[in-house]
């Protein structure tokens, strides 16, 4: 009998813009419609699959979608005999997305799998206390829309595993995505300590922010500041006039910084800031920084490499009086020293329950007295 070959168009664009991914249910595995495919042609980010329909007739698909507005925080199911129908005529269930959680990845390697290790050890913790101390208390937090989905649900996997396509956009996604859950879960744990529950309400994450998520004794804290001077605060000090000499001093030594050659290039966005002003037009005029505390979430040969082309430039061209380093993972002690000498401190093991979390919040403290 010839094979009743049906096309299947996906979206590859990761968890953002246009993503369509197509999962047949295969007991209590999810297998990507790749695997059933007789052949595929590829442009751009579009993939058309062929697929030999007998294969998958009376199972189910499992489909994750985003479009340009974000992604979905649900996922749709449907008799995989609706797959050449138009998705209004589908006999399709919209199930929470927490239904993954009923399910294996069929397409994850080895290295992948030892990862939900440190994903059941350390992120969902972090997630969990998000939730709890936010979200359970009539809070909201506003971040992108991955964080925002594994907020409000407790997932066994990072959504950045139901990319299918590539081990490789997988692994991208899930460097970004970890970083955040880090960064934010440190913010909160921090504000826990500094602030009433009242101003804990709303919490804003964004990249370059013109405000700061919150204020902390009588210091704004800022999310993944934006410090380059072309950019930042929407390019604001890059065209005035009226910059003070400490902003001109500031880019000056970014300049002379680059042109020396010591880095390929400069990451100016530190992820957490501490600032005497409290809003745009007072950091104009007086840019001073109290605090800087770098956030790193993976093993230190990582990111070593970020030590000269972004930490210590921080200290050089920003000065900010403190600056400290929160590892999740344990920094050798040689490394530690090194780092000392350069005025920059590091605290490891800074994770629920781990011995860096109360350590971080006393070093906090301690600056901000």
């Amino acid at each position: 009998m010839e094979p009743q070959t049906i096309k299947v168009l996906e979206f590859h664009e990761g968890l953002s813009k246009r993503a369509f991914y197509h999962f047949i249910i295969d007991g209590n595995r999810l297998v990507h419609i790749s695997h059933y495919a007789l052949k595929k042609s590829k442009a751009h980010d579009m993939c058309l699959y062929y697929v030999d329909l007998g294969m998958i007739r009376n199972r189910n698909v499992l489909e994750v979608a985003s479009f340009i507005d974000g992604l979905f925080g649900y996922i749709s199911v449907f008799p995989a005999e609706d797959l050449p129908l138009n998705w209004r005529m589908r006999r399709s269930q919209e199930k929470s997305i927490t239904i993954i959680n009923d399910y294996e990845l069929a397409y994850l390697d080895a290295e992948e799998r030892r990862f939900l290790n440190e994903w059941n050890k350390y992120y969902r913790p972090m997630l969990n206390y998000v939730r709890r101390e936010i979200i359970d208390k009539g809070g909201q937090i506003l971040a992108t829309d991955p964080i925002n989905i594994h907020i409000k649900n407790d997932l066994k996997y990072p959504l950045s595993f139901m990319i299918p396509y590539s081990k490789r956009a997988r692994s991208m996604s899930l460097t970004v995505l970890t970083k955040q859950i880090h960064q934010i879960w440190i913010i909160i744990r921090i504000l826990k300590e500094f602030s009433s529950e009242k101003s804990l309400v709303d919490l804003v994450f964004e990249q370059g922010s013109c405000a700061p998520v919150a204020m902390v004794v009588n210091y704004a804290m800022w999310y993944e500041f934006d410090l380059n001077p072309n950019s930042m605060f929407g390019g604001i000090i890059w065209r005035s006039s009226e910059s003070s000499q400490q902003i001109k001093d500031m880019i000056k030594r970014a300049v002379e910084l680059r042109k020396k050659g010591l880095t390929e290039y400069l990451r100016l966005r530190p992820d957490i800031v501490f600032t005497y002003a409290k809003n745009v037009g007072e950091f104009i005029q007086k840019p001073a920084i109290k605090l800087v505390i770098e956030c790193k979430n993976f093993d230190y040969t990582f990111w070593e490499g970020d030590v000269e082309s972004q930490i210590k430039p921080y200290a050089e061209i920003f000065k900010p009086e403190h600056i400290v380093i929160a590892s999740l993972k344990l920094v050798p002690q040689q490394v530690k020293k090194q780092l000392s000498n350069c005025g920059i401190d590091v605290v490891d093991n800074v994770y629920p329950g781990g011995s860096g979390e109360l350590e971080l919040i006393t070093y906090v403290k301690r600056s901000l007295s």
